[in-house]
């Protein structure tokens, strides 16, 4: 019986350290304590996914002892979420500076940015805050790509106060006067007009870049198109469009003080480029597209005609006239260099030397008022390592034109070669610009002696001693010696005469230099007897040489003859 009460005694004693200590844990949780929200994006991106910057999110919370009334929302352009941080004091430090905003939605069309060039990593977090202000401190977040696909496209067009039709800029640019020559007093405007879309999306702004100014932001207008563009099926076709329009005012002068007045503009003469450039609703940007127009007109160059000092005089004394343009331009007289000639005259290897004299003219659309030419001429000669400055030397005028030579005085150029050249002559204005397209003459400085005639005549009966004759001319000859100690010396002129039975290897060789048989009217006539020839079928290889430079020029010519 005492046992019995005993246990009934430390049942009860058990019972009750229960059911206090169950009170104890009740109260650690109290009923007035907040808990904190939870957050859940029930459609986003899922990790690492790439999707269209347009991206609709939707979220939702859940609280459990009230409600979710609002919600901080960031994305952030990163790599990794939370930046690639791990560490918890680092993550919480990272949220709170991350750039929220707060809403009260559940869902969000999102544009994000695509301009790496076209795609870029986001993380996205949302975190859920309750009634009485708790935040969820575990936000819902994920990190994927956002792909723009289509990049913005542009065109451009270009009119002008001159020129008033719309036209594309050419890839080197469209050329304006230096003043509005319809009205001299009045200004050159440049109209520039573009348009553009963007296949998957819309453009947000249009940056402009004029020549090395700092760029500047427009925003664009969306109305018809100024000309449809390929895929447009509508009518009217629709696009974004832009203009900008460009001042020239040429300078004046001040009647009172005579200095030059240059008048309020955006460009001035030269060459001038703006860049145009699109801004999509992804911040993405479009290739840059380019305009190109140069202010002032080229001016043109004429080559009137060019000569070499090889005679100033004919045999008579009389003094020659200016050649026309030639092509081809002949050595100088050895006279007109006494120390060259002194140099080579033993050798008799005929040095080439040409002295080069040349006639211009050219004309300026744009030039002064008074029509005056270009201000000076440059030229050179392609083939040498001879340059020429800038000369402006007037040598006369016919009617209206004026004609500029070459006219140095330290010296002509001297060309020492034997090969082509191309004389090359651009004029320039008063404000500096040369012609663009400049003339070109390309021209030789030793001509290729021909072989007229050649022939052969059988002169013994029984066939056995023949007679070759032949005739050879050099358009260039009498001008590769000149004079020399008061005589008159010509050109020389090499030959060699080969020939052989066919079928054999053996040559028989001839080699002879003659002049210019003066008694006559034939040029370069020769004659070789050769006898003792059996009868048979021959070759004959026959060459003409002039010997007038260092680099002689031959002609050549393989006649065929039988002896019976």
């Amino acid at each position: 019986m005492l046992m019995g009460k005993a246990s009934l005694i430390v049942f009860v004693v058990v019972l009750s350290l229960l059911i206090a200590a169950g009170c104890r844990k009740e109260d650690i949780v109290r009923p007035d304590i907040n808990r904190p929200p939870e957050t859940v994006l029930s459609v986003s991106p899922r990790q690492g996914d790439k999707v269209f910057h347009k991206y609709l999110v939707r979220w939702t919370g859940l609280d459990r002892d009230g409600v979710v009334v609002k919600y901080k929302i960031a994305t952030v352009v990163e790599d990794e979420i939370y930046g690639g941080r791990t560490g918890e004091e680092d993550i919480a430090e990272y949220l709170l500076n991350l750039p929220w905003f707060v809403t009260d939605a559940t869902e969000s069309l999102f544009v994000l940015r695509a301009d790496r060039p076209n795609s870029r990593n986001h993380s996205l977090y949302v975190i859920a805050i309750d009634n009485e202000g708790k935040e969820d401190p575990t936000p819902a977040l994920t990190n994927f790509v956002a792909i723009d696909y289509e990049l913005p496209w542009i065109d451009i067009f270009i009119s002008d106060n001159i020129n008033t039709e719309l036209r594309s800029p050419t890839e080197k640019g469209d050329t304006l006067p230096a003043y509005n020559l319809a009205s001299p007093t009045e200004p050159i405007l440049i109209t520039l007009d573009w348009q553009g879309d963007d296949p998957d999306g819309y453009i947000t702004e249009w940056r402009l870049r004029l020549d090395s100014s700092s760029e500047q932001a427009r925003p664009p207008v969306w109305d018809e198109c100024l000309e449809p563009y390929e895929g447009c099926l509508m009518d009217p076709c629709f696009c974004y469009l832009g203009a900008d329009t460009l001042l020239y005012w040429p300078p004046d002068t001040d009647t009172l003080t005579g200095e030059r007045v240059y008048p309020m503009g955006n460009v001035d003469i030269g060459f001038h480029e703006l860049r145009i450039s699109a801004i999509d609703d992804a911040n993405a940007r479009s290739q840059e597209e380019i305009a190109r127009f140069v202010i002032n007109y080229d001016p043109d160059t004429v080559i009137d005609s060019v000569w070499s000092f090889r005679r100033t005089r004919d045999l008579g004394g009389n003094p020659l006239s200016d050649s026309l343009p030639e092509i081809l331009i002949y050595a100088r007289e050895w006279d007109e260099n006494p120390d060259s000639a002194a140099k080579y005259a033993d050798q008799r290897l005929g040095y080439h030397f040409c002295q080069l004299r040349m006639k211009l003219h050219g004309w300026d659309k744009d030039g002064p008022l008074d029509g005056g030419p270009p201000s000076e001429f440059k030229w050179s000669i392609k083939g040498t390592l001879l340059k020429s400055d800038w000369t402006s030397n007037p040598c006369g005028t016919e009617d209206t034109i004026v004609y500029y030579c070459d006219v140095t005085e330290e010296g002509p150029p001297y060309l020492d070669s034997d090969r082509p050249f191309t004389l090359i002559v651009s004029s320039r204005d008063n404000h500096l610009k040369a012609d663009g397209s400049p003339v070109r003459l390309p021209f030789e400085v030793n001509f290729t002696p021909e072989i007229d005639t050649l022939y052969h005549e059988v002169e013994d009966p029984d066939g056995i001693d023949v007679t070759f004759r032949w005739v050879c001319s050099d358009v260039d000859e009498g001008y590769g010696w000149g004079t020399s100690q008061g005589q008159r010396e010509q050109a020389l002129m090499k030959y060699r005469f080969r020939y052989r039975l066919e079928g054999t290897s053996q040559w028989s060789q001839w080699v002879k230099q003659t002049s210019r048989n003066t008694r006559t009217d034939q040029r370069y006539k020769t004659f070789l007897r050769v006898d003792n020839l059996e009868a048979g079928t021959y070759e004959l290889d026959f060459r003409v040489y002039n010997g007038d430079y260092l680099g002689t020029r031959e002609d050549g010519e393989i006649y065929t003859f039988s002896i019976p």
